[in-house]
């Protein structure tokens, strides 16, 4: 695995690979307006440089500040994560923690890089107050469900390379993350696990073409996210975000999202370990409801069940849209 000294320089290690990697595109109009537009043209991914600088969460969240304030809260954080591989080695369940909000900040600053610690995929307004940050300037009035997550965590936290249904902004409040981006057309060549299709089986802090040749194909955006930082994700957009220091960051859900026929057309080329994998899971997880294992970072539901909710219920991502919970 990368050292947390070397994290920054995961570009690096995939251009010695002989892969396609270029700086993250960025706006030399960081406004509102620029956000309107670049979602409407579906360009694709794009930086927007200190465009939440000027929210009350850039100085009000640092993580003093918000054990000062917020220190009373029971939260539910991962601690002692495993520091590599693509799955966790138990179930997420297992890193669970309930504890006092203040002792996990005190925790997270003091965790060492090969056993991070995680407050992830928890509602920003069920914490701190919804005033000190305002998505509405960037998305206008949504038709569709929207949905905003705050993550607090220490330096070597990984989401692994993933993608959402949704759109997405991810806005840096606090600290320096690493961030490797991949177009959905490219999703068939990042090697999605054959049991869940929105999960790549590939460490990109260790990239073995031998195994998965198919990566030489794919492009690759990479760069920093720096506080005030907003990046913009479209919908399908495959992610690898790493924390390179103590780290508070938002992120936002909004817009249409993927649907059943983007995945159909996904699992058709995945081929037949696949189509197997979600006809054991439509079996497993969909008429016999067994439970899933959740080893995927927040796993989803599988392929397999996703199909059967689509019968069942007409909801290809009825237990994977946030903003539904």
């Amino acid at each position: 695995m990368l050292s947390l000294r070397h994290q920054g320089d995961l570009a690096d290690t995939l251009r010695a690979a002989g892969l396609d990697v270029r700086p993250l595109p960025r706006s030399d109009d960081p406004t509102p307006a620029a956000v309107r537009r670049a979602i409407a043209e579906r360009a694709g991914p794009m930086l927007f440089p200190g465009l939440a600088g000027s929210w009350p969460a850039r100085t009000a969240w640092t993580p003093e500040n918000l054990a000062r304030a917020h220190g009373h809260k029971l939260v539910t954080a991962l601690m002692d994560l495993p520091a590599s591989g693509v799955l966790f080695p138990q179930d997420q369940k297992d890193y669970e923690r309930t504890m006092p909000f203040a002792e996990f900040v005190a925790a997270m600053l003091a965790a060492p890089a090969d056993s991070p610690c995680y407050l992830a995929y928890t509602r920003a307004a069920e914490l701190f107050p919804a005033s000190d940050y305002d998505f509405e300037p960037l998305t206008g009035r949504q038709p569709y469900g929207t949905d905003t997550r705050v993550w607090i965590g220490s330096a070597g936290t990984r989401s692994m390379l993933h993608s959402d249904l949704k759109d997405n902004f991810f806005c840096q409040i606090w600290g320096d993350k690493h961030v490797v981006l991949v177009p959905w057309k490219h999703a068939r060549d990042v090697y999605p696990f054959p049991d869940n299709l929105v999960n790549s089986q590939v460490d990109l802090a260790n990239p073995d073409l031998d195994r998965f040749p198919r990566l030489r194909r794919a492009v690759f955006y990479a760069g920093t996210v720096r506080p005030g930082d907003v990046l913009f994700m479209p919908r399908g957009c495959w992610h690898d975000i790493r924390s390179l220091t103590p780290s508070v960051s938002l992120n936002h859900w909004f817009g249409r999202p993927l649907g059943a026929a983007d995945y159909a057309a996904l699992l058709l080329r995945s081929g037949p370990r696949s189509w197997a994998a979600t006809a054991r899971d439509f079996v497993r997880y969909g008429l016999l409801r067994r439970r899933e294992r959740t080893v995927f970072f927040f796993s989803p539901p599988s392929t397999g069940k996703r199909l059967y909710d689509l019968l069942r219920w007409g909801d290809f991502s009825r237990e994977n849209d946030p903003a539904a919970d």
